[in-house]
């Protein structure tokens, strides 16, 4: 079974193909390690209980002479965000504690269609608004590198689950850094696509490509990163913002390691002070980037230097945040405040203080913004910046007060840094870059050309081969206990 639970996605797709492996004995095998660490880590809200049937439909599948399909028999586990046909989907929210929807996500949908078997969904924030992962229903996951440490937020469940060997893959959901954070906390690989690369189906905002989460992977390496999203990726008239396929092969680009010799990177550390950072995880994050320069890259640091200019992202970051959470979530406000989290509703009532004028003047300054970007990425090929300024933080305290002894106040401070590359659209790879003297993982960001999410899984493919000391496996202490005092999961953060 040790074996089982070691191997990635695409090996495992192999030896099921190659009928090596049985898919019922993967799935049994995840659905063991997760009876065996979810009780500490609590990543894994509400289990398939069709799991094992849909592990045989594989075999039957195989055994028919059909061909295997790019995931058959992979295990993977879904946001509890994301809807999955049949399958209670809270959202994390006591709103929708009974909610079963009856059709898949597309992404989903696309999973299962490439042949991979649903394990169960993972536990989010409500209505994934928050940094950590914890909610009324199910409580608080933990990291599994520390269990009195954050798995991060929103995708917390998905990444602590992959991290800990509950699953090879899961999927995510990211609109400030909600993939990309927990897979630095989590010390794995996560993928913020271009949005529209994965269809986002059901959407509350259908023509929105922004304040609607994105969808992507979580996953152990970047070759199964890409073999997941290619399965994932494509367009469909049910997301009407979704790209129309270009014959871009994911799969194929997360394998290549021989391709980025020549390009030039520019490392941005802190984003002209605006976005404070550790000094071990700048360390880290810093020698990731300069380890391009082994794989005959061009390095440069210095984003103002750069024309790297991130003035007005705050009031951006406000304006994205106010129309989203407006539009929404205002309705449930005076019939369902009080089973709401409190951070939730205070991020509901900071959003609905905002003015028309406000949330324009953001959008006007979101091009602006845009522009600047587009100017720097005409000099690089890809920008590298820490994925977040921290290690994962204690649970005994609501959210870290200050980094680098710089005081921290807004809710999404310690996602600006990733929040930089999202309301660009760009696409992003976060992939693990080494360790603190704590033993926490730490992550970097990788950014692509607009549209390219191919070059940047190459250049993650590349980076991950050429430092594989970097990807390691947590020992979960399954004895653990939590402390009497227990944790708050709320924030002591301003929202605005």
């Amino acid at each position: 079974m040790d074996d089982i639970l070691t191997m990635g996605a695409a090996d495992l797709a192999r030896a099921v193909g190659n009928r090596q492996l049985s898919a019922r004995a993967v799935a049994e095998a995840f659905l063991a390690r997760t009876e065996a660490v979810n009780g500490v880590v609590n990543a894994v809200c509400t289990l398939n209980s069709a799991a094992l049937a849909e592990a045989d439909a594989c075999d039957a599948h195989l055994a028919s002479g059909a061909a295997p399909r790019p995931l058959e028999g992979v295990p993977f586990v879904v946001k509890d965000n994301i809807d999955t046909a049949g399958l209670r989907t809270t959202y994390g929210s006591r709103l929708r504690r009974d909610f079963v929807p009856a059709e898949d996500a597309v992404a989903v949908e696309r999973l299962r269609r490439a042949g991979a078997v649903l394990l169960g969904k993972t536990n989010a924030p409500e209505f994934a608004h928050d940094v950590n992962t914890t909610n009324a229903l199910f409580g608080t996951t933990r990291n599994p590198w520390r269990l009195d440490a954050t798995s991060g937020g929103s995708s917390g469940g998905t990444g602590a689950a992959v991290a800990a060997g509950m699953a090879p893959i899961g999927i995510g959901t990211d609109l400030g850094g909600s993939i990309r954070v927990p897979a630095a906390f989590n010390g794995i690989v996560g993928v913020r696509p271009t949005p529209g690369r994965v269809p986002v189906y059901p959407s509350a905002f259908a023509w929105d490509t922004l304040v609607e989460h994105v969808q992507g992977p979580l996953t152990r390496n970047v070759e199964d990163a890409g073999l997941m999203l290619a399965a994932m990726a494509g367009p469909d008239d049910r997301d009407p913002a979704s790209l129309p396929d270009d014959g871009m092969d994911l799969a194929a680009a997360a394998r290549r390691t021989d391709t980025v010799r020549g390009r030039r990177i520019l490392y941005v550390e802190d984003f002209g002070g605006l976005v404070p950072t550790d000094p071990e995880v700048a360390r880290l994050a810093r020698a990731a980037a300069l380890a391009f320069e082994d794989l005959g890259c061009v390095v440069e640091s210095g984003d103002l230097a750069a024309g790297f200019d991130v003035g007005g992202l705050r009031e951006i970051v406000m304006g994205t945040r106010a129309f989203g959470m407006v539009g929404r979530y205002a309705d449930l406000l005076d019939a369902h405040r009080a089973e709401m989290t409190v951070p939730l509703v205070n991020q509901i009532e900071d959003a609905l203080k905002r003015s028309v004028r406000e949330v324009a003047a953001a959008e006007r300054l979101r091009g602006d913004y845009w522009h600047r970007v587009r100017r720097v990425l005409e000099r690089f090929d890809h920008i590298i910046a820490p994925s977040v300024g921290i290690a994962a933080f204690d649970l005994d305290r609501p959210l870290p007060t200050e980094i680098a002894g710089r005081p921290l106040e807004r809710f999404y401070d310690v996602f600006l840094g990733t929040y930089a590359f999202s309301v660009t659209g760009l696409p992003v790879v976060a992939v693990p870059c080494g360790f603190t003297s704590a033993g926490l993982p730490v992550g970097v960001q990788i950014v692509g050309r607009r549209l390219r999410d191919d070059r940047a899984l190459e250049a993650a493919a590349a980076f991950a081969q050429a430092r594989p000391e970097h990807v390691r496996r947590p020992q979960v202490d399954t004895a653990w206990r939590p402390p009497e005092h227990g944790e708050t999961g709320t924030t002591g953060y301003k929202v605005a």
